[in-house]
């Protein structure tokens, strides 16, 4: 575990400060190794690196005290109680975060409890706290995690499949010191209160890192942080869960070598997986060596044979100067995080006209929805209809436990959702729904499935596209030429029991 004390020497260390964050420092060591008195003052001076006489005369005192057993209780609290001391960002940086170990937890009530214990423990430290949250998010497969504060609380809650589920309620007085911890450990300050700040926690094992976001209310700091599993495995092409009717035609724009291919949906919806299941695939099908170029916001996943950057990593980086940048160096295929403004879109209609391949996701509600947006973005329909040959939109659904699922018969209010949908003629077939069982943790449901559209800009639609149509008609007219649907796809995913119809009309609707 490394230290660093910069600037001990500025006139706002006291020597109460120093003995302060020495006594965290000899704890730590006094409890987790067997070291001798020597050795322990040895480490201690060569971390702090400062042979001040008086120091190290407070040091020794300390140290007859700290590895006396008797009093290793003591050393433990003073431990949590020096963890509060107010320190600049770069004083304390740890990774020492453990995923939690699930053990006989089957189930939501029961990681509830356990964590409520825990919050509700006397002399729980927040450490202990912010590793145990964390960790039960990861074994939970949650991709997010909420810090929600109250007047006299905090609210923890877990995105689980695209849903929040409450999980435990913290103190105000003890939320306020978790914070403190989140922002140390994520590289923020802690003296920077009332303005939105990013981070990143990193643990001990490289396969695990958070995205963190602290934002102000009326009630205090909120937290949200978003779970990564940085050495999750891009998923083949032919996996992402893309329909027969769309995948063909889907990797031969892939096979492009030049134009822009467009991925929306709405946060969380699985753009990510489809971009860089689309990247590896134009890898692997390339008989010649290919130069692959990423801008990312920010790079979640390494990935050999990539040149990945992260916008943001130096100033003035943006997708736009970025992207100006990058085609300087040679690029074949371009993966463009977003397109969020007008002179991101200029750059990219121009690289994707230019011989590169250009993938991108753009936020929009529908496929047709993504060519207004860019217009709205300054982007001529022309060149809009001759560059770009592809939309796809997708949304992710939950997937019904095969465990516990059950077949059902339609009630009146899910004839009427699907008369709504466009549904005049209700498919025979059974549909599905399940209640819950210990093999989901009593959700009814494990993980998700894609639902996909594609919209082919072909001859019959670049007209339209042309002309500027607003997206409804746009969106009738790719129908009537045969445009594969969300709806299509999701409705034989409900009959074949992989969703219920339920969250089918739920994420149709939206």
């Amino acid at each position: 575990m490394n230290f660093t004390l910069p600037g001990l020497t500025r006139k706002n260390y006291g020597l109460v400060r120093i003995t302060c964050f020495a006594v965290s420092i000899l704890t730590v060591l006094a409890v987790s190794h067997s070291a001798s008195a020597a050795e322990l003052l040895t480490k201690v001076e060569n971390t702090l690196g400062i042979g001040s006489p008086v120091l190290s005369l407070v040091l020794r005192a300390l140290l007859v005290l700290l590895v006396n057993s008797v009093l290793v209780k003591l050393t433990r609290t003073l431990w949590l109680h020096f963890d509060r001391v107010p320190l600049d960002d770069a004083e304390i940086k740890t990774s020492d975060i453990l995923i939690y170990k699930t053990g006989d937890i089957t189930g939501i009530p029961a990681y509830k409890s356990e964590l409520n214990k825990l919050i509700n423990t006397p002399d729980t430290g927040v450490t202990q706290i912010v590793n145990t949250i964390v960790g039960m998010g990861f074994s939970l497969q949650a991709s997010d995690i909420h810090f929600n504060p109250a007047p006299d609380k905090a609210e923890v809650t877990f995105r689980i499949d695209g849903n929040l589920y409450p999980m435990g309620e913290i103190p105000t007085s003890l939320y306020q010191h978790l914070i403190r911890r989140v922002k140390i450990l994520s590289d923020l300050s802690i003296f920077k209160q009332g303005v939105p700040q990013d981070g990143q926690l990193n643990f001990e094992s490289e396969a695990y890192t958070a995205r963190v976001s602290v934002f102000p209310t009326n009630n205090g700091e909120r937290i949200a942080l978003r779970l990564v599993r940085t050495n999750a495995r891009i998923m083949d092409i032919e996996n992402i869960g893309m329909p027969e009717n769309i995948l063909p035609d889907y990797k031969a724009m892939l096979n492009r070598s030049q134009g822009m291919i467009v991925i929306t949906g709405p946060t969380g919806s699985g753009k990510s997986t489809t971009m860089f299941s689309s990247l590896l695939y134009i890898k692997s099908s390339r008989k010649d060596s290919i130069n692959i170029v990423t801008l990312e916001d920010p790079v979640e996943t390494n990935l050999e044979g990539f040149q990945q950057t992260r916008v943001g990593q130096a100033p003035g980086l943006t997708f736009s100067t970025g992207l100006r940048s990058v085609l300087r160096q040679d690029p074949d295929v371009i993966m463009l995080g977003e397109i969020r403004d007008e002179e991101t879109a200029s750059v990219a209609i121009r690289a994707a006209m230019t011989g590169h391949l250009l993938l991108t996701t753009v936020h929009a509600n529908s496929t047709s929805g993504v060519f207004n947006r860019l217009s709205q973005m300054g982007v001529d329909p022309v060149q809009l209809s001759s560059t770009v040959h592809a939309v796809v939109s997708q949304r992710l659904c939950r997937r019904l436990c095969p465990s516990c699922r059950k077949t059902v018969e339609l009630n009146e209010f899910q004839v009427k959702q699907l008369k709504l949908l466009g549904i005049d003629s209700i498919p025979e077939t059974p549909f599905y729904e399940a209640e819950g069982c210990s093999e989901c943790l009593g959700l009814g449901f494990v993980g998700q499935v894609a639902l996909f559209e594609m919209l082919v800009v072909n001859d019959f639609m670049r007209d339209f596209i042309t002309q500027g149509l607003p997206a409804h008609q746009l969106s009738r007219k790719a129908r009537t030429a045969g445009m594969p649907t969300l709806l299509q796809h999701g409705l034989e995913y409900a009959k074949q029991g992989i969703i219920s119809l339920d969250e089918l009309t739920r994420i149709v609707s939206e």
